[in-house]
């Protein structure tokens, strides 16, 4: 994971330093967990974002990274009891639950722009690591777990530019997956990111 890591800056750090045709887009996500990842908060969340940047290997085909964080919660009651243990005692434990999934995506895309004149609609896919933390506050009692897992992201999207400016909108629907690891389920998320992007 590491090496996929290190690899992302060397990505986004190439296309700073070079002076050919790039991609850079700030965008605000918007995301709703899916399968497994429902069970545990399936409400909307409008707490995360997103930086990227894509080169132009060829005319079409760029490569780049992705950095993000999104902050899912939602508060859930009528809970069946959750068995607990304390030296060496067992005991149930219920009540109004706080669930909290901070999710912190670090990617190496690659995408391709279809040819238009005005609009540039485009499809990709990120893969990389995600850094998961899962919370579960039951009163004055927390289940914490988080780990660093292999991840994947397929997207589709289109940048709009504005009138005759190298700046506009970027839209994109996204769908994260994060392996499962130890207590962590897999992860399952969808994204609609609204941005700002510039092409140069």
């Amino acid at each position: 994971m590491k090496k996929i890591y290190l690899t992302t800056i060397l990505l986004i750090g190439l296309a700073f330093s070079s002076n050919a045709q790039s991609f850079w887009a700030v965008n605000w996500d918007i995301t709703k967990g899916i399968g497994e990842t429902s069970d545990f908060i399936g409400n909307v969340n409008f707490r995360g974002g997103s930086i990227e940047g894509r080169y132009f290997i060829k005319d079409n085909l760029t490569v780049g990274g992705l950095v993000g964080w999104s902050t899912l919660y939602e508060k859930v009651t009528d809970l069946p009891p959750i068995e607990i243990e304390i030296d060496g005692v067992q005991g149930d434990i219920s009540g109004t639950q706080l669930h909290y999934l901070n999710v912190v995506p670090t990617l190496v895309t690659s995408h391709y722009f279809f040819d238009s004149e005005k609009i540039k609609p485009y499809i990709g896919i990120g893969l990389g690591g995600v850094y998961v933390e899962q919370r579960n506050e039951i009163g004055l009692r927390s289940f914490y777990s988080d780990a660093f897992v292999f991840g994947a992201q397929p997207e589709f999207g289109v940048f709009i530019p504005l009138s005759y400016s190298s700046s506009g909108i970027n839209l994109a629907m996204k769908y994260l997956y994060g392996s499962s690891v130890g207590e962590l389920d897999s992860l399952s998320i969808l994204t609609f990111s609204i941005g700002f992007g510039f092409m140069n």
